[in-house]
């Protein structure tokens, strides 16, 4: 179905439900039946009433949209950063060219990657680090991979970044771990959505660190629901009015990646055709 399509669909609910309160009241024995164990439902209803409050933008974008957000948020057990100021989950506006209306769009934050990541019960520890000029870096590949990062001790907050990189370590004594250039992340963040405002914007270290733990997902002991909602990180999740449905689903949004960037995992590809990124 096309973006054009599903968005008519969204705005007939809309108008049958009155508004963003009573959507969210009409699908809310939904949300709450797929909420996590750890979460309060009552609590997370007035986080999703407080969020347009926090961020006035998202009272332009179509409420279907925005409760779609709120609908991710419940099923990932992800509070919405913009009211718990935790950096978990980012619900932000953005301009849908294709339906010519504003909508919302969802965005994993750092820590809300690392807390997906975690639930496998297989990582024992997962970190990511930034790396600024001054700092002593160095890191290898192959059969004696490691990482060494001194961070310069006359760091002050001005110097640029130029690397970041993730060390994961599992519960059977493995690790994975991944580097990123600055040249990379660059790459990722000019094919979001959002790369001119919201933690692009006034988070760029920790998007950076989400980033390049992001592509390391497919490596990574976890489940293939957290894989499948990590693909859907800076999407638009849409109301789905089947009763026996999903919950929701994927608006087709997503603007096409540079020639030379791997859609998936944002790796940049070298100019020939025979040499391939690491």
């Amino acid at each position: 179905m096309g973006a054009i399509q599903k968005a008519a669909e969204q705005q007939n609910i809309e108008r049958k439900s009155g508004g963003f309160e009573p959507l969210l009241k009409h699908y809310w024995p939904r949300m709450a039946a797929v909420m996590p164990k750890h979460m309060s439902a009552e609590r997370m209803y007035q986080l999703a009433l407080s969020t347009c409050n926090q961020t006035p933008e998202l009272s332009e974008c179509t409420p279907a949209s925005v409760l779609g957000c709120l609908m991710k948020c419940t099923a990932l057990g992800l509070e919405p950063s913009a009211v718990d100021g935790l950096g978990r989950a980012y619900i932000l506006p953005y301009y849908n060219k294709k339906t010519n209306h504003k909508e919302a769009q969802l965005i994993i934050g750092y820590k809300g990657m690392i807390d997906l990541a975690r639930r496998s019960g297989q990582i024992v520890d997962i970190s990511a680090r930034a790396v600024h000029e001054g700092d002593f870096f160095e890191y290898e590949f192959g059969v004696h991979e490691d990482i060494r990062h001194i961070p310069s001790p006359d760091y002050d907050g001005a110097q640029p970044l130029t690397h970041v990189y993730m060390v994961a370590h599992f519960k059977d004594g493995g690790h994975y771990i991944d580097v990123m250039t600055k040249k990379e992340v660059d790459a990722v963040r000019a094919r979001s959505k959002s790369s001119k405002y919201g933690p692009w914007v006034t988070d760029y270290e920790a998007m950076a660190r989400k980033t390049v733990i992001r592509r390391a997902f497919p490596y990574m002991p976890v489940s293939v629901e957290v894989q499948a909602d990590v693909v859907s990180d800076e999407r638009t999740p849409i109301v789905n009015d089947s009763s026996d449905g999903p919950l929701f689903e994927f608006m087709d949004d997503s603007p096409e990646p540079p020639a030379n960037v791997d859609p998936e995992t944002g790796e940049i590809q070298e100019e020939t055709d025979d040499k391939q990124s690491a």
